[in-house]
């Protein structure tokens, strides 16, 4: 009996520690390469593992930043360089593929920053309603190329605010701040010059008229997070084809009305998400919504997507 209160005894501190050991991803530290590994998730929603990998930073400037041994970088890293805005982190020297954050490390990787003339002062923000980081809330600046930096005041700027770029003339293109989760209502309206942009991957709201009317808008990277297309936001555009990723939920009315050279719709989502009232009216005869082979029954029976069922095709 002595023995087997003895032996209980000795058995509580393992115990205790194995209980620690489970606590650690408590911690919350993204660059340590101890703990759980974050994880990345595949088309169908399915968690896969990741490990941590060595990221290099290439500052292209006197700056530097040491190397990190991470599975995945939380926020984007800030180096300062004279008056010059730091426009984002590049996969390549060449500035062909930026990076959005968080982002998931799946290998061993150098990251290249790019640097651009700007004037932090064009832009005015306010916080957030979480209190996490800032609003853009107007632009005073008349450049044809603009930069919006990614962060202000140490915090990072995920709002692009109401009508900021609306009825500008002069805007022909636009580098959004990196870790972006909405672009407000009419931000872009009217901006008849906007030509293309890469909205990036964090954005799951583009609100009501954001790029309406954009007469010249031809080209739109969509976000991989995207949840939902307000009521008019592509309306009147000059847009050929878009891809909506498998996150996206909703397609609100006029969403893509009056553009005139849309043909190619991309659904990857294998749920039929819901679709607005004449979200597609106007655009070209030759449109086909085109889904993965598995949805193509979903799409043409759905209450949203019946109406059109002859347009919809396996990509």
């Amino acid at each position: 009996m002595e023995m087997n209160k003895l032996s209980k005894l000795l058995l509580l501190p393992l115990l205790f520690a194995l209980v620690a050991c489970g606590n650690d991803d408590d911690s919350g530290s993204d660059t340590s390469s101890g703990g759980s590994s974050p994880s990345s998730t595949d088309t169908s929603g399915t968690e896969i593992p990741n490990d941590p990998h060595w990221v290099h930073f290439d500052t292209h400037c006197a700056a530097a930043l040491e190397a990190v041994f991470t599975a995945k970088i939380s926020t984007m890293p800030i180096v300062e360089n004279g008056t010059l805005i730091l426009e984002g982190w590049f996969l390549e020297a060449t500035y062909a593929n930026i990076v959005s954050f968080p982002y998931i490390v799946t290998a061993d990787v150098t990251l290249h920053a790019k640097w651009t003339d700007g004037n932090v002062a064009d832009f005015t923000y306010s916080t957030n309603l979480s209190n996490t980081g800032y609003i853009v809330t107007s632009y005073g600046g008349n450049s044809t190329n603009v930069v919006i930096p990614s962060y202000y005041n140490s915090r990072p700027v995920l709002e692009l605010g109401e009508y900021i770029f609306s009825e500008n003339g002069s805007i022909a293109s636009v580098t959004l701040p990196s870790m972006l989760t909405k672009i407000g209502m009419g931000a872009f309206k009217d901006a008849i010059q906007l030509s293309s942009i890469v909205i990036p991957s964090n954005v799951t709201l583009i609100d009501t008229d954001a790029f309406a009317d954009c007469l010249a808008l031809q080209t739109v990277a969509m976000p991989s997070k995207l949840e939902v297309v307000g009521n008019n936001a592509f309306e009147g555009t000059a847009i050929a084809a878009i891809t909506l990723n498998n996150h996206v939920a909703e397609i609100n009315s006029r969403a893509f009305a009056d553009c005139a050279n849309l043909r190619d719709v991309y659904l990857d989502n294998l749920t039929p998400p819901i679709r607005g009232a004449s979200s597609f009216e106007n655009t070209n005869n030759l449109l086909r919504y085109k889904v993965y082979e598995s949805a193509l029954d979903a799409y043409k029976t759905s209450a949203y997507w019946s109406s059109y069922a002859s347009q919809i095709i396996v990509r």
